[in-house]
């Protein structure tokens, strides 16, 4: 595990699998189709943080509990980030 200044956690691709309970490879083609982001140090390593594993645990229940494949998955998630801005700007706009 790698800490940052902010103290918020951030792991490698190896504990970052390991806490999804999936294999490395796995990460990299999630990365690849853009489902996750992981952040980059300054040497290219992939740091995962908690929101990170979140969204692959995410990903892995749509899969193996709902059978969806990952062009689905990829609809759900960009579906879902567009609901969530929707969500936000109605909260906006209550505020005024």
């Amino acid at each position: 595990m790698i800490e940052s200044i902010s103290e918020e956690r951030r792991y490698t691709i190896h504990v970052a699998a390991q806490l999804a309970g999936m294999h490395e490879q796995s990460l990299r083609m999630y990365e690849r189709r853009g489902l996750i982001r992981p952040q980059r140090s300054k040497g290219n390593i992939r740091l995962f943080s908690d929101d990170d594993i979140e969204q692959i645990r995410f990903i892995r229940r749509l899969i193996d509990d709902l059978g969806v494949n990952l062009a689905g998955v990829e609809v759900i998630i960009q579906m879902r980030g567009q609901l969530i801005t929707a969500q936000a700007a109605l909260a906006a706009l209550r505020q005024e």
